[in-house]
């Protein structure tokens, strides 16, 4: 029995060691599936046209990977691109997404995107004024009022959808608070529009005036 673990004991350890890395080099070639996150790229947008539906920004693909590829370094340049180079007239127009749009490491194998489509609709790019409206926060300090109020330029330039600017009313500021002010102050403050698929065409930051009264107090009767 002794002669059986002691005999060749060279030949053995050599086939231990040959059969272990045998192991580990099976089980570092098996491929696991895993879901990830990855954003979508549109590019090619056209010139006389904007989305006016709302855009996805990201999908998820259940792909397959030795472990090692699957770790978010490896993916942090994956991506769906989305090229909207053929469209040419307002619409509906629906995109595949498959692995030919597909943005992937070497040695991850796509099984599959969800969604599997993208549908967009496309309308005219319009351009129009709307007024700018003041937003304040809090209330005067007591005994004061809001005399006069001024706001320079009065309108500002937004484009985007056509159903979407034609939607609009106006851009308003970002809020002024009216606890501390007494007499006349001036602020530069950010305009904001409530579509985000709409836009303001340059500078967004406008100039308000604001003159503030002492509340008359009624005399007192003798």
């Amino acid at each position: 029995m002794k002669a059986l673990f002691t005999e060749n004991i060279g030949m053995k350890v050599l086939s231990l060691a040959l059969a272990s890395m045998l192991w580990v080099a099976v089980v570092g070639e098996q491929e696991l599936s895993s879901s990830v996150s990855v954003p979508i790229e549109y590019k090619n947008f056209p010139k006389t046209l904007e989305v006016s539906s709302e855009m996805v920004s990201r999908v998820n693909l259940l792909v397959q990977a030795p472990p090692e590829k699957l770790e978010a370094g490896n993916l942090a340049d994956a991506a769906l691109v989305v090229d909207l180079s053929e469209v040419n007239r307002p619409g509906e127009r629906t995109f595949n997404l498959d692995r030919q749009s597909l943005r992937l490491p070497q040695g991850v194998t796509l099984e599959r995107v969800i969604p599997s489509q993208l549908r967009l609709r496309f309308e005219q790019r319009t351009a129009r004024d709307v007024p700018v409206i003041i937003r304040y926060a809090n209330t005067p300090m007591p005994g004061y009022r809001i005399l006069k109020q001024e706001v320079q330029p009065e309108v500002l330039r937004v484009v985007g959808p056509q159903s979407r600017v034609e939607g609009l009313q106006s851009a308003e500021t970002d809020p002024i608070d009216l606890s501390g002010i007494l007499g006349e102050s001036e602020f530069r403050v950010n305009t904001f529009v409530a579509d985000g698929q709409v836009r303001i065409e340059g500078p967004s930051v406008v100039r308000v005036r604001i003159v503030m009264e002492r509340i008359a107090q009624p005399a007192l009767e003798q």
